[in-house]
C-alpha cells in the first residue's frame, strides 16, 4: 500500500469512526463517510468490503488503542500496585481525550443495529485477565489482601468504565466537582485500593 493509499486509508477509518460514534451504524451510509472523508465512494470499497467491515475495523482500531495502554501499563516490570496505578491513569486519559472512541465502544454493546460486539467483550476480558494478574502478582508479594482477583480485576475495570462512560455521555453521573484526569486516576484507584469503609 502506498503511503497516499494509507493517508486515504487512515482519513476513512477517522472519519467513519466520527460519523459512527455520532448516529450509529444504521445512521450512517458508506456515501455520507466518503463525502465526509473527501474521497469517492468507489475508494472507500477499494478499501474495505462493505459497512459492516469498515465499522468492525473502526472497532478494531480503537481496541487496539486500548489494549496498548494495558500492555504498557500493566505489562512493565515493577512493584504491582505501580502498574495499577499507571493503567488507570492511562487508560481514563487515552478514553477522556477522545469522547467519540468511547461513545462508538458503547454504541457497538449497546446498539442492537450494530454487528455483533465480538470483538469489544474479547478485549474487555483480555484486559480483566491483564488486570488479574498483576492483582495477583500483589496478593503474592504481599502489597494486596488475599482476595478473589477476578472479581477485583473485574470490579476494577467496571468502576473506571463506568465514570468515563459517565463522562463521555454527559449523565448526571459523569458531573464532576473539577480536578484533571491525574486527579481523578488517583481517586478512582485509592477507592479500589482502601474502599471506603473508615479503618477500625
Amino acid at each position: 500500500m502506498s503511503q497516499s493509499e494509507g493517508s486515504a486509508r487512515r482519513r476513512i477509518l477517522e472519519v467513519a469512526g466520527a460519523l459512527f460514534s455520532e448516529r450509529g451504524f444504521d445512521g450512517v451510509s458508506v456515501s455520507d463517510i466518503a463525502t465526509a472523508s473527501g474521497n469517492s465512494t468507489g475508494l472507500v470499497y477499494y478499501h474495505f468490503k462493505d459497512k459492516s467491515t469498515l465499522y468492525e475495523s473502526v472497532v478494531r482500531e480503537g481496541l487496539h488503542l486500548l489494549e496498548a495502554t494495558a500492555v504498557r501499563t500493566l505489562g512493565t516490570p515493577g512493584r504491582p500496585i505501580d502498574r495499577i496505578r499507571s493503567f488507570v491513569r492511562e487508560y481514563m486519559a487515552l478514553l477522556e481525550g477522545q469522547p467519540a472512541l468511547m461513545r462508538l465502544l458503547i454504541r457497538s454493546v449497546t446498539d442492537v443495529s450494530t454487528p455483533p460486539p465480538g470483538h469489544v467483550l474479547m478485549r474487555s476480558a483480555t484486559t480483566i485477565e491483564r488486570l488479574q494478574s498483576v492483582i495477583d502478582e500483589g496478593i503474592a508479594a504481599g502489597e494486596f489482601r488475599v482476595t478473589d482477583a477476578h472479581l477485583a480485576a473485574t470490579a476494577l475495570f467496571a468502576l473506571v468504565n463506568t465514570l468515563i462512560t459517565a463522562r463521555v455521555l454527559e449523565t448526571p453521573l459523569g458531573q464532576s466537582s473539577g480536578g484533571s484526569v491525574e486527579e481523578r486516576a488517583e481517586f478512582m484507584t485509592d477507592l479500589f485500593l482502601r474502599g471506603v469503609a473508615a479503618c477500625s
